[in-house]
């Protein structure tokens, strides 16, 4: 993301440069904000209709991110524009490199969100998780992992030597290096010693060897790729990876609860009881419920008491787990009675 011009009390200008840009957009806007940027718009003439360009801000009743299209839709009503458009409703289409102006009555959260787009290193990692029967392989992204591909061996549950022309390696291999086309940076790991086999090829291969490091995992699949990140091999490469900082966010959570400290709480009601008596010094909340009245209360209690507020992605597993705690939870200053 790249801030053109920030006036945080008046319009803020970005333009979003990757799709997890559009994504955190989506994450940013709310109902009411007004948006501005560059359209095309359906112009009635005396005696036909056409599309004309033209530069419109809307007040936004609607925001959603288009997976198919990578795109982010915003619907709205028509507060400024061309003196001979007739005012009424309309939809932007907000894909990567376009230009918005946002106006609105920012929350800290939001600021640090905003902030935080920034600052993201444009890292490119995959993950290659493997033993003797299998390989997976999943793309790193700010805010989720995406699983690409599997390669299967033929005779699974035998264990391989390292020769170059055992095919199942080979096959590996060229996976790796039509990836590393790609990657900046390509982690290997896995139960056995099928990913030390791995590494040895990869050592004569120096279109890879520079691009490969070794990491550590118990399993394979997308169970195994999520292990790597909490064990913080994503971190050794791309410090500010908004997915590692997150997984151990909630990791940190969970620990003081198995504890069974009284400095943590979770839920909706409990969280909300800890907001009221102002004993909240952090707050983390699901991206999938953060737009929800009954949360917003919160987050302005907590902000106005100088608490922290974080909001985490919904798409990767620490996550969901977060999801499965309510979708709320908090570190307190004190115990409460």
């Amino acid at each position: 993301m790249k801030i053109l011009a920030k006036d945080l009390k008046k319009e803020t200008k970005v333009k979003a440069e990757t799709i997890d840009d559009l994504w955190n957009l989506s994450k940013i806007i709310s109902e009411g904000d007004i948006i501005g940027t560059k359209t095309v718009r359906t112009v009635e003439t005396t005696d036909k209709k056409e599309k004309r360009p033209m530069y419109l801000k809307i007040s936004i009743e609607s925001v959603e991110f288009d997976e198919v299209t990578e795109s982010l839709r915003l619907k709205g009503k028509i507060l400024e524009g061309p003196d001979d458009i007739s005012f009424g409703y309309h939809s932007f289409r907000i894909q990567t490199n376009d230009i918005i102006s946002i106006t609105k009555q920012w929350k800290n959260y939001e600021i640090d969100k905003l902030e935080k787009c920034t600052k993201i290193v444009k890292t490119t990692i995959l993950i290659l998780v493997l033993d003797e029967r299998k390989a997976d392989f999943g793309e790193v992204m700010a805010t989720q992992v995406n699983m690409l591909g599997t390669i299967e061996a033929e005779n699974k549950g035998k264990m391989f030597d390292t020769h170059e022309n055992n095919k199942y390696y080979s096959e590996i291999i060229k996976a790796l290096e039509e990836y590393s086309k790609r990657y900046d940076k390509i982690i290997i790991a896995g139960p056995g010693f099928t990913k030390e086999n791995i590494t040895k090829l990869i050592e004569k291969n120096t279109s890879l060897n520079n691009k490969c490091v070794m990491g550590i995992s118990s399993v394979t699949g997308e169970t195994g790729i999520y292990e790597v990140i909490k064990r913080g091999f994503v971190d050794l490469i791309a410090k500010s990876s908004e997915i590692s900082r997150e997984t151990k966010e909630i990791e940190k959570f969970l620990e003081a609860l198995g504890k069974d400290s009284h400095l943590v709480t979770y839920g909706i009601s409990e969280v909300k009881k800890a907001a009221t008596m102002s004993a909240i010094d952090k707050v983390i909340v699901s991206d999938s419920i953060i737009k929800n009245e009954e949360i917003q209360n919160i987050v302005n209690a907590v902000e106005n008491t100088a608490g922290k507020v974080e909001v985490i992605g919904s798409t990767h597993e620490a996550g969901e787990k977060l999801i499965g705690l309510g979708g709320i939870i908090c570190f307190l200053r004190y115990r409460l009675e």
